[in-house]
């Protein structure tokens, strides 16, 4: 590491030990993307995120992350000083889990990506979700724990390290429309992760139907095509787990779960 690249160097302490965090000047020049898919994101609360390419869909559950937040939120309703050097600490631990968790699948959403040779990634932009919404008290509460633009900063910068260009795109409708057809009906969403096109029989996990209708915004010569491509794909994403065991993401049946 050349030192002339250095722009920052402090300790910060966890609450556990210290820990020696750099920040470096570094030149990537402007690589070639991997190729010219496109991939369409769907960010969410109970999946934190969907991903649709066209014949294949990923998804990550968001249950690892809630679970933080959830014993982080008992925790400190324990603390007798909400100012205490305990509250504090936790909340600092609580932040950076969380931000471990978000570096981890943002990473592996670009592994994943450039592996199936994607050079543009559309992402739902939910920057104004928090606004003129009533999602009941539960659903404000975890609106407001999940860092959606945080993550999607983090989703640019490592994507264009390796050539992958980040557009946000307006996501509205997008969970109601059918991806096969342009349906768009309220009603078609049938329960929580289940959606059903009556028009033209679409049965799809809602999260991937959202993903491939944001993926299509930036491919709208794709959209609506009657449905004759094969969209079985669509029923039945891949499913990637943060596994708390090691910090990193992994296809779901490689995560071991303790009895």
């Amino acid at each position: 590491m050349d030192v002339q690249n250095v722009q920052q160097v402090r300790a910060v302490w966890t609450g556990d030990e210290w820990e020696l965090h750099i920040v470096c000047r570094v030149e990537t020049g402007d690589p070639e993307p991997p190729g010219d898919r496109v991939a369409g994101i769907d960010l969410g609360i109970c999946n934190f995120a969907a991903i649709a390419v066209g014949d294949e869909a990923l998804l990550y559950p968001g249950g690892a992350l809630k679970e933080d937040d959830y014993y982080f939120q008992k925790e400190r309703a324990k603390c007798d000083d909400s100012d205490s050097h305990r509250a504090h600490r936790l909340d600092r631990k609580r932040r950076g889990r969380r931000d471990h968790f978000l570096h981890a699948v943002s990473a592996d959403m670009v592994d994943e990506c450039a592996a199936r040779n994607v050079g543009t990634i559309a992402v739902g932009d939910l920057s104004d979700i928090r606004e003129g919404t009533d999602w009941s008290d539960h659903g404000n509460l975890d609106l407001h724990g999940w860092a959606f633009d945080r993550f999607v900063e983090m989703l640019e910068y490592k994507a264009s390290e390796r050539g992958i260009r980040v557009e946000r795109v307006d996501e509205r409708d997008t969970s109601k429309s059918c991806a096969s057809c342009g349906t768009t009906d309220d009603s078609q969403r049938v329960e929580r992760g289940l959606y059903v096109c009556e028009a033209c029989g679409l049965v799809a996990n809602a999260d991937v139907n959202g993903a491939e209708n944001i993926r299509q915004k930036v491919l709208p010569n794709l959209a609506c095509d009657g449905g004759d491509r094969d969209n079985g794909w669509m029923a039945q994403p891949a499913v990637r787990l943060f596994d708390k065991s090691t910090g990193q993401v992994a296809p779901q049946e490689q995560v071991s779960r303790e009895p």
